[in-house]
């Protein structure tokens, strides 16, 4: 399956169900916390009692069965995830939670809760994970509410076979992802050479409240632009100054507008030097050091023109199985695959060879 010799990797296959199989894996003194879904009409947004508090979903209960899907129940166990890894010539798919999960472990104001939500989805994706540790690997989550409990799951999560970390772009709690008070996370994750993966999901992301009746439009705007904010934060923000081994994944942005995200950035820097102080570098040459696009080319139409201004080695494979808005399998892959725009290099790179360098 390997393309000229380079293994083909997927950084963005999600599981489906995740959170219905913490019960199997949350330590018994949590279990009566575990988040429980309420009762809503057709016409409501979903409610969840998670601890003492209720969070709302973005999107009215009958949305949700509108979707287009095409996945079935034996695609979503490990062995039908192979199988279609083999459809599409991916030798290694790195798993990252579903939606909700990243969204509830990001709620609680409770850290001690958000840890053991932590570790039940940890545990549940190194059992997932280990039925084909050879293409299979995951990403897991840590409680960002304290930054001792993250550090402590992190090291946990390392004697796992983990690969690297998930984040929703939305910080948690108002507290900017460029806050000091994180530092010993991001120096942990260097140490460890694990790179941040960088989601966002439903819950406070852009448009969720403005656009809350119209999936459509909420969609539209929150995982582009909470995910491009993100990346801004992490760079200008200083982090990437602070820490040169860090290395940020952004996915399900698309690639094409990041040329002119950078260009903005730089121009930003240039005339404006004094407000980040901290930057040794143009905001452009952070990127090009230490952070990665996903590549989702079933979607971004004009993904080549990414590769044509940037370069290929910061894009990498990202196929967003198996959600709603990614390709069928077998056809993931082939928008890339039979570009007759891209080199054979180009091709190399983007499937698995800048992949296998982030996760060495």
């Amino acid at each position: 399956m390997a393309l000229n010799g380079t293994k083909v990797i997927d950084l963005d296959s999600h599981l489906v169900g995740d959170v219905g199989n913490w019960k199997h894996c949350i330590e018994e003194g949590w279990r009566d916390q575990l988040p429980r879904p309420l009762p809503t009409k057709p016409d409501e947004r979903r409610k969840t009692l998670v601890g003492s508090r209720i969070m709302v979903g973005s999107e009215v209960t009958r949305q949700s069965g509108e979707k287009p899907e095409w996945h079935k129940a034996e695609d979503l166990v490990a062995a039908g995830r192979v199988r279609n890894l083999d459809k599409d010539g991916i030798d290694v798919a790195v798993l990252s939670p579903n939606s909700p999960a990243l969204d509830l472990v990001w709620f609680p104001q409770d850290p001690e809760l958000a840890a053991a939500y932590c570790r039940a989805q940890n545990n549940y994706m190194q059992q997932y994970a280990g039925e084909f540790p050879e293409r299979l690997q995951w990403a897991g989550v840590i409680p960002l509410q304290d930054r001792d409990l993250a550090v402590q799951e992190l090291r946990r999560m390392a004697d796992m076979g983990n690969t690297a970390l998930n984040m929703k772009a939305v910080p948690v709690a108002g507290r900017q992802w460029w806050d000091p008070y994180y530092d010993p996370i991001y120096a942990e994750l260097e140490n460890l050479r694990w790179p941040i993966i960088i989601h966002d999901t439903k819950h406070e992301s852009m448009g969720q409240e403005r656009f809350a009746d119209n999936f459509f439009f909420s969609h539209m705007v929150g995982r582009v632009f909470e995910s491009m904010v993100c990346m801004m934060t992490f760079i200008c923000g200083g982090v990437l100054e602070r820490f040169p081994r860090l290395n940020l994944v952004c996915l399900e942005t698309g690639a094409s507008q990041m040329p002119w995200w950078l260009g903005r950035m730089d121009e930003h820097h240039e005339k404006l030097p004094h407000l980040v102080p901290w930057l040794k570098m143009k905001p452009s040459e952070y990127f090009m050091r230490q952070v990665y696009v996903g590549c989702e080319p079933f979607e971004d139409e004009h993904f080549e023109l990414a590769v044509e201004m940037l370069g290929d080695d910061n894009l990498v494979l990202a196929t967003d199985t198996p959600h709603w808005d990614s390709s069928p399998p077998g056809e993931v892959t082939r928008p890339i695959i039979e570009s007759d725009k891209l080199t054979e290099e180009n091709k190399r790179k983007i499937l698995g060879e800048n992949a296998a360098g982030i996760l060495r």
